[in-house]
């Protein structure tokens, strides 16, 4: 009995133990898979959610390429904005080639890899610059024209555009940068312009003076304004810092031509052809029939035989006073004074002489050739214009016109800036009496003259600025209210006005500059948001 008791007990205990590690098994097992379900899901997820950021940043990388595409095709048409040779086959920049936008697709990348980029022109360095200072100071620029007028800088912005990213805004994966292109800049004045007749009652200007050949003995004749500027080589003329015109294509270095110059001779009262001769020697004392100073009333007067005899009494003209039309230039002692026969409004281009701080004259740089001048030699004028620079051939140019000889002060070694400071002009027949400049004290309006000098009032105080060690702040002149002397519109249609204006680092705020050249560099590379 006790053996089945026993047998009977052991064996319930069997069956339980044998249940119960099934069902631990089973558990186990429902447990790994829930688990192994749960991690695939949470590893699907991981790869769901990691999809749309993996085309995100591909299509991102795509499309910054494709902006920098459009940087170099926008770098490509600045660098390659080229004018036709000029007649010293110098080529120079064309700003109307300027690109204001450009677009295209990616070389090699498909028609969805695009680029979008627009140009903003600056006179000055736009970096680090404001949004609000950018949007007021780009230059207008208008498709197949260009910029209005010479820029310093560009800032280039660049889109690249893509197929876009499923899922996100339509600009998704779109990325821009921008950069800041700064010209190679050449300061120096183009050697050589054209002459044209001048009189005030008949403008536009109707002739210009023409080289019949780039010869010796050849003859100068009067064109038709139409005509001007299609046959440049003998068109192009310098007024040279030695008193002579010489046709510009003579004149390059180089080339082993010889200089020519307007050589005429006077007879009497009998008007004689001038020709092209070779330019004499700068101590030949036969050269004074080389020799011509502009003054007053826009002509170019001979010089006595003696050289230091002074002035003569003949003048460049037609020989007749008539329409100069199909005429040839000749010396006669007629004097025009503003009669187109024998008056001339030279380009500026065409040069300044002998004017400088050293002849007390103070000559533009962008109408280069151009001098400070009191308006019709009057005090009393209602504003100051500049006007083809006055000349006098004799050491110490004491025959020079009252009327160019500005005193001021430049700062020591031309470096750096003056303390305020009058400037001013002596009156011939005044001598001793001093007539100061007057500043308006407003924005585009024209400086005058003073017989009241005095240096306390802010109204007469200029600071002269030479070399500061940057160009865009160098050669000017500025008020009290930080205008600087620019040039402004037109009188007789012919001679700017003077006027004080916001400075802007132009050439027409600079005066008594030294030729400057700024090699071109691209910089400011960054990404925008």
């Amino acid at each position: 009995m006790r053996s089945l008791l026993a047998s009977l007990r052991r064996r319930p205990l069997s069956r339980t133990a044998r249940s119960g590690d099934e069902g631990v098994a089973m558990v186990t097992t429902l447990l790994a898979i829930m688990i192994t379900a749960m991690l695939s899901i949470l590893l699907l997820g991981i790869l769901m959610s990691q999809a749309l950021p993996t085309t995100y940043v591909r299509a991102s990388s795509q499309t910054v390429f494709a902006a920098e595409a459009g940087v170099n095709a926008v770098v490509g048409q600045i660098r390659t904005a080229a004018a036709p040779p000029d007649a010293t086959n110098t080529v120079y920049g064309d700003r109307g080639k300027l690109p204001c936008t450009a677009q295209g697709p990616v070389d090699g990348a498909g028609a969805t890899l695009t680029y979008s980029a627009t140009v903003q022109y600056f006179v000055t360095d736009p970096t680090g610059k404001s949004a609000s200072w950018v949007a007021t100071n780009a230059i207008p620029c208008t498709p197949g024209t260009g910029p209005n007028k010479d820029p310093g800088y560009a800032l280039v912005t660049s889109t690249g555009l893509g197929d876009g990213v499923a899922g996100m805004d339509a600009d998704a994966g779109d990325r821009t940068v921008s950069v800041i292109y700064e010209f190679q800049v050449t300061n120096n004045n183009i050697p050589g312009g054209l002459i044209y007749s001048f009189e005030p009652s008949k403008t536009p200007d109707r002739y210009c003076l023409e080289a019949e050949s780039a010869t010796v003995g050849a003859f100068v004749k009067y064109v038709p304004a139409v005509d001007c500027g299609t046959n440049d080589v003998h068109q192009l003329w310098i007024y040279d810092k030695d008193y002579r015109i010489k046709l510009a294509s003579t004149t390059l270095v180089g080339m082993g031509l010889t200089p020519l110059c307007i050589t005429a001779t006077p007879n009497g009262s009998t008007a004689v052809k001038a020709t092209l001769q070779v330019c004499k020697a700068g101590n030949d004392a036969a050269r004074w029939n080389q020799l011509f100073s502009w003054e007053g009333g826009a002509k170019w007067r001979g010089q006595k035989d003696s050289i230091i005899g002074g002035y003569s009494d003949y003048w460049l003209s037609s020989g007749q006073k008539s329409d100069p039309n199909g005429k040839y230039l000749h010396i006669w002692n007629q004097s025009p004074s503003n009669n187109e026969w024998g008056s001339f409004n030279p380009d500026p281009r065409v040069g300044a002489g002998a004017a400088g701080y050293e002849t007390h004259q103070i000559v533009n740089y962008l109408e280069f050739g151009r001098c400070f001048d009191v308006t019709g030699e009057q005090v009393g004028s209602s504003f100051m214009i500049v006007y083809p620079c006055k000349q006098d051939p004799i050491p110490g140019q004491p025959n020079l016109l009252w009327n160019h000889k500005w005193y001021y002060n430049e700062p020591p070694s031309n470096v750096g800036s003056t303390a305020a400071q009058p400037i001013y002009i002596m009156q011939y027949n005044d001598p001793g009496k001093k007539y100061c400049l007057v500043s308006p004290g407003t924005e585009n309006g024209y400086v005058t003259l003073t017989s009241s000098c005095n240096p306390n009032l802010a109204s007469q105080k200029w600071v002269r600025r030479a070399n500061t060690g940057s160009y865009d702040t160098s050669y000017t002149f500025t008020d009290s209210w930080g205008r600087c002397i620019g040039i402004g519109d037109k009188y007789d249609n012919a001679w700017s006005k003077m006027t004080t204006q916001t400075c802007n680092s132009g050439l027409g705020q600079k005066w008594n500059a030294p030729p400057m050249t700024i090699s071109a560099s691209l910089d400011g590379y960054q990404e925008l948001p």
